[in-house]
């Protein structure tokens, strides 16, 4: 008896145990996460409505704010509108065009004065500002995406082309 006979048992259970294998890896991580990946970003031709709010670029200003040695500031002002029931937006971000470096807005790093304008979205009001800031080392020069997400949409500005 030839020795692919004598283990021919043990064979036929390595090969189903190795596609059971195969099977629960594809069904548990390969199947949810091609599911759960987002939506690509809807670049803005001008004004945008999403989940109740109407966002429009209004200007890209730098080094409007002061910036710690080796960095710079990219403040963006934009218009909005928001509705009753308008969903909040979420995370402001900005990306190189043509690199890979994502950043996302300052926050406390740098003494940023709102006065009448905010920092988010809000619900119910109509024509108000926001002004989201952005601390960039000295060699981010441009261009970016600012890419603003709200529910499950998320909405790509140009800046600085």
């Amino acid at each position: 008896m030839t020795w692919w006979r004598r283990q021919r048992v043990a064979l036929v259970a390595l090969i189903a145990a190795v596609a059971a294998l195969i099977g629960v890896s594809v069904w548990l991580d390969v199947l949810p996460a091609q599911e759960a990946a987002p939506p690509a970003p809807r670049v803005a031709q001008g004004a945008v409505d999403m989940g109740g709010n109407r966002l429009e670029l209004v200007r890209a200003v730098p080094d409007e704010f002061p910036a710690p040695a080796g960095a710079h500031t990219l403040s963006i002002r934009l218009s909005a509108d928001s509705a009753k029931d308008a969903e909040r937006c979420g995370t402001f971000t900005l990306r190189e065009k043509d690199g890979e470096r994502v950043w996302l807005t300052a926050g406390s790093a740098v003494d940023v004065r709102y006065g009448d304008e905010e920092s988010s979205c809000r619900k119910g009001t109509d024509s108000y500002r926001i002004l989201s800031v952005f601390l960039l080392p000295n060699d981010a020069e441009g261009p970016f995406w600012l890419d603003i997400a709200v529910g499950d949409e998320t909405v790509r500005f140009p800046v600085g082309d």
